[in-house]
This record gives structure tokens, sequence and C-alpha cells, in this order.
């Protein structure tokens, strides 16, 4: 640690993203450890500053954010501001990206700099300062839910353990260096885009699925599942890899892992050459040969939480964690916020959101786990997006109890085409408000509302969080006195 901080001071250092949790952590980081020679850069101004800074750092308390955005707009760091964003950078030496920076225009500048301008980002940084083994958890779906479980497995047997996810409600790992010991344990998700960055695996790494998703960043899903690889890419015989054997597509990564092999699959038994793991059989989960739990006592729903079990499990197991703290975990697991959350109920019908379905594939997972009729709010944006691109959606409705699928945003024509041959009503509805006044004077008592999207956000709403919202709102509405006697 004292080597890489030392190789840093005295250098031409740019942090890019001040505003974002990724950019002050990073700031804050070589504030605090003595590497004072850096500029910061943000597409905000002064007066907009404040207000991103909140909403992005949800992690902290208000009167943490405030004290932050006062040590910043009058602290001694030059700030470039939008007016005069990336001045200097041709002088460069070392230049810390947030994981989303080649998604911006204004950024094209950075593409243009000399190959031996190191490029830094938050989660290398961290990965490289740890002091402790890090088990990173990635995957297109379930990589949060994954991280929980095993967060807590590691905590109900006793290990400290501790959880950065990737959203702006969680601690950055690297704002939890400097309390770590060497016998902890961090769990870490870690995205697409903070992968594309890193120059080195994690000691365990868990990989819980692969479907499309982000290809207008990666540019093909062959390009996307080989940055996924990279999670075990730097990985020795020393580390751990564990993933899912019945996911056709992670169980092609197999021929280039190095680490030692821990599987999870609902295929029972595993064969034997692909070594211990996790599995169902005869109803129950099976971790390392030992009965964890009965597969009928998960309370969240579905093949999906299934999966989401044996990944944890699986990873669990490889960390000698015993099965009764796994069985505890899992037998009092309700699900996270965004992920099949019941919200409400109006005149005996559920209201359930899913706003975290951001591709089709975690929608199709929701969707199977559906028992009463329902109907699906469903659309957003997806770059690109074809008919094709939501086949998983329409085969989970086709053997699902669905009613009708209320289309918004800028997909509801490609998705439309894509359910106009399922025994369903589909329409193109514009917007959430209008969708969920048309569930409701559909439905009957018994039955529920899922939104369920299948699609990113960022058409009509600032993001997931937002869209989630405004659906609970309108729930909320629908329970109040003007709702009951509409």
């Amino acid at each position: 640690m004292p080597d890489l901080l030392a190789s840093l001071r005295g250098r031409r250092i740019h942090v890019l993203g001040l505003s974002g949790t990724e950019g002050s952590a990073v700031a804050d980081y070589l504030l605090a450890h003595g590497v004072d020679t850096f500029t910061v850069h943000d597409l905000s101004t002064p007066d907009t500053f404040p207000e991103v800074f909140r909403r992005t750092h949800l992690w902290m308390s208000p009167e943490e954010q405030e004290a932050a955005i006062r040590r910043w707009l009058e602290g001694p760091v030059p700030i470039r501001w939008r007016d005069r964003y990336l001045e200097g950078i041709e002088a460069a030496e070392v230049v810390f990206l947030p994981q989303a920076w080649f998604r911006y225009p204004e950024n094209e500048p950075l593409q243009r700099l000399p190959v031996q301008v190191e490029r830094h980002s938050m989660t290398r940084l961290a990965l490289q300062l740890c002091p402790c083994p890090v088990v990173g958890v990635t995957g297109t779906n379930g990589k949060f839910t994954v991280g929980t479980l095993l967060y807590r497995m590691l905590t109900a047997d006793g290990r400290r353990a501790h959880f950065s996810g990737n959203d702006r409600t969680h601690v950055p790992l690297l704002n939890l260096l400097d309390r770590l010991d060497p016998a902890d344990w961090v769990v870490l998700e870690i995205s697409n885009r903070q992968l594309l960055q890193l120059d080195r695996s994690p000691r365990v790494a868990v990989l819980t699925n692969l479907a499309p998703h982000h290809l207008d960043d990666h540019g093909s899903f062959e390009a996307y599942v080989a940055c996924k690889a990279t999670i075990f890419r730097y990985q020795t015989p020393a580390d751990v890899a564990v993933l899912d054997v019945d996911d056709p597509v992670c169980a092609s990564l197999l021929s280039g892992i190095r680490a030692r092999l821990v599987p999870f699959a609902i295929a029972s038994p595993l064969p034997p050459k692909l070594g211990a793991g996790a599995w169902v059989a005869d109803g129950w989960i099976v971790a390392f040969g030992e009965r964890v739990l009965p597969v009928a006592d998960l309370p969240v729903p579905g093949e999906h939480m299934v999966r989401n079990a044996l990944a944890a499990c699986a990873a669990a197991g490889a960390l000698g964690v015993r099965p009764q703290a796994m069985a505890q975990v899992l037998r009092t697991f309700e699900g996270l916020p965004h992920r099949l959350a019941p919200v409400g109920e109006y005149q005996g019908v559920q209201f359930i959101e899913d706003s975290l379905a951001t591709n089709p594939a975690a929608a199709a997972a929701a969707i199977r786990a559906m028992r009463r009729p329902f109907v699906l709010i469903a659309g957003g944006r997806r770059p690109g997006a074809v008919p094709e691109d939501f086949a998983p959606m329409r085969e989970a409705l086709r053997v699902s109890p669905v009613r009708a699928i209320y289309l918004i945003g800028e997909c509801a024509e490609a998705m439309r085409s894509a359910f106009r041959d399922l025994p369903a009503e589909v329409l193109e509805v514009g917007t959430l408000p209008r969708a969920v006044r048309r569930a409701v004077q559909l439905l009957r008592p018994g039955e529920a509302v899922l939104l369920s999207p299948g699609c990113e956000s960022f058409d009509q709403f600032r993001d997931y969080r937002e869209r989630a919202e405004v659906f609970c709102a309108l729930v909320r509405a629908l329970e109040g006195p003007a709702g009951r006697t509409s």
C-alpha cells in the first residue's frame, strides 16, 4: 500500500467526476493520504454541484453531505467546472476515470491521451490497496442479491465482513479501507464498466449469469462477455471461481479459468469433475454435500431466487461458512428494494415493484415468479432495441398467468411486436400513470400489477429509483381517501 501511494505523490493527477461517488471517493482518499498534486473536473457548476452531490451520495447523512460540499467548494484543491472541464488534461500523468466516463461526449479528448498516461478507477485503486481478501460478485442479474446474501452468511458465521454495492446507497470500498484488518472479508459488487479498468481479479470471483445487456457500451454480446470474464482473468490456482454451469454462456468460460472451480446449478448432482459446489437435490439446497434449506422455505419465490441462493451458498461454502449460517440467512431473506417488492394493495389487487429489472432477462425472472393473474407494466429505453431482444420475456409470459401487458417509453413499439402473439391484451399506453390507471380498471381482487420494465429508465425518469418512486406514489394515491372513493 505505501509503495502505491508513494508512486502517486508529486505526479500530475486528474480526477474526473467530483460530484459522483467515485470521483469524490478517489479525491478524498488521495487527499487524506498525502497525495495532493491533483486537479478535479466536473460537468456541473458551483451552483448545481450541491444538488448533484446530494443525489449521488445517498450513503452519507445530510450533515455529512453538507460538510463535504463545503469542503470541496471552499477547499484548496483546484476544480475545473463545466466551463473549464478537462482544462490541462493534456499534461496529465495519471487520470482517474468514473465507470461511465465514455458515455459523455465531453470526455472525447480523453480518447486522444497518449498510452503512457495511466488510467485508473476507484475500483482498481481499492482492489490494489485493500488489506484483506475480496469476494467480487458480478453478472447480468442477481449480483446485488448474491452479494447481500453472502455478506450476511459471513457475518452469521461469526466472520468480520464488509459489503459495498455498486450504487449510491453504499459506502464505497475506498472509504472502508482504513478500517479493514487483514483477517476481514470484503464482499464487493462489481459492474461491467468497473471491470473494464481492472488489472487484477478478486480472491473469490462470483459470476451469477450472463445475458445481453449494455450492448451500446460494449458493441456486441461477445465483448460484454469478455468484459465480465475479467473477474476471473487474473486469478491463480490459489483463488476461487464461482459460476452457474447451467448457464451456457457462463459455462463457455470454464476452459479459461485457472482458479479452483466452485460451480452451482439446479441440475443435480453436479458432475464430479467440476468439483464441490452448490446444487438442488430432493427439494433441498445442498452446499458441499450438506443440506442447507428446503427450496420451499425460501421466502422469495422464483427460480432466480434459487439460483441466487445457490451462488451465495457456493461462495460461502468455499470460505468454510457453516450450513447452519447459510440456512439462517436464506430462511429470513425477504428480498431487496426494487426487486419484486410488494409495495401496496388496492381493492384486493397487489402491486409489485421490480424497477431494477432493467434488462429482458431480469424481467423474465420476475414474470416466472408470478403465481397469480397479473398485469405487466414494461418498457423504457434500450438503445437499438429490436423485438428479438425481448424473447426471454415473451417465453416467460407465454407460460405465465398474465392478463394484460401495458407498455411505456421508447421501446413500447418493439415490445408490442415481440408480444403480439400472446393470449393477453397488449397496449402501448405511453406513461406509467396511464398504465396503472388502466390496470386498476381491469384487475379483480386476488390479482396483481407487476412493474418489471425489462428496460432502462432514462427516457422518462432520472433512474430506476425515480421510476420506482413514481410507481409507489401512484399506488399510495390509490390507497388514500381519493383513491378509495374513485
